[in-house]
């Protein structure tokens, strides 16, 4: 990913790629560090689902693990630098540039 001098990342490394609201839950559970299993119990889904889920979005923010997929979703502002728990800074359908 590229970092301009001002050290913030363009909007277009999401590319067309706009979370739905599960991902969205998912990926703010996973930031605030609960397992797939607890994120599972928590959204009446199966740890495969959540995991799938996880899969997805590493692979569309190139990201190697779930450190490096919470990294990236601060760095491309996908996540708030000033909520805990991590919240999404974006409604579902505005991440598109």
């Amino acid at each position: 990913m590229d970092i301009d001098q001002n050290g913030s990342a363009a909007d277009q490394q999401v590319g067309d790629w706009v979370p739905s609201s599960i991902q969205i839950r998912i990926l703010e559970g996973v930031a605030a560090g609960f397992s797939s299993g607890q994120l599972s119990r928590e959204l009446y889904l199966s740890s495969k689902t959540i995991d799938y889920h996880v899969r997805v979005m590493s692979d569309k923010l190139q990201a190697s693990n779930r450190v490096a997929l919470i990294s990236k979703a601060f760095v491309l502002r996908i996540l708030r630098t000033d909520a805990w728990p991590p919240r999404t800074a974006r409604k579902p359908g505005e991440y598109s540039g």
